[in-house]
């Protein structure tokens, strides 16, 4: 889903290269496709990886897209992403599937464990579409006949510590961005200054 159609003084130039890169994509010029993704990056920087990687969702590709989209979460000095936070894993033949764990590294683990904890009734909340809603805003949400996806559970793990999102194995790069987004600002919160976010492979 393209959510983040990009501001009237963004580089025009960069909104048609995504555009026809879709259209190349949808009518299987796969290579052309990535060529002109990388031009509408180029020109768009990074709010345009995510649109990308939303937009190759169950092809390879879609990995190494979100791999680039994530670390532009990161904060120099402060809240840093690694690139296989929340990576797309499989692919060459298996199927593609999203990893839904955020691991908190940090020398005040007891604050990040304090700052997922606050985290989680807000991750649930967080849709496909990279929206996170208010309480009452995502119950109106869920009350609709085909409601947008939203984690089905979300845990915390403070042994670890880390965050688990029940997701089905779904992937949502917009749901990505925004969870990586609350986790930083409850971290910020918590009075944690200096961390690092990552997934592991093995999960």
């Amino acid at each position: 889903m393209d959510t983040e159609a990009l501001p009237q003084s963004a580089d025009h130039s960069s909104e048609a290269s995504f555009r026809r890169g879709c259209l190349a994509q949808e009518s299987g010029r796969w290579e052309h496709a990535q060529d002109l993704f990388e031009e509408a990056v180029r020109g768009a920087g990074p709010r345009m990886l995510w649109r990308v990687a939303e937009a190759c969702l169950y092809r390879d590709e879609a990995a190494s897209w979100m791999r680039r989209a994530v670390v532009t979460e990161s904060e120099p000095g402060g809240v840093t992403v690694g690139p296989e936070a929340l990576g797309i894993l499989g692919g060459d033949g298996d199927a593609l599937v999203q990893n839904w764990e955020i691991v908190v590294e940090s020398d005040e683990p007891a604050r990040a464990v304090a700052a997922l904890t606050a985290a989680e009734s807000r991750l649930t909340r967080v849709f496909e579409d990279g929206r996170e809603l208010s309480p009452e805003e995502a119950e109106a949400l869920w009350d609709e006949d085909v409601p947008p996806y939203s984690p089905n559970f979300v845990a915390v793990e403070p042994a670890v510590p880390r965050v688990w999102m029940d997701c089905k194995g779904g992937i949502y790069p917009h749901m990505a961005r925004t969870a990586l987004r609350v986790v930083a600002d409850e971290l910020r919160k918590a009075g944690v200054r200096q961390a690092h976010l990552f997934s592991r492979s093995d999960r």
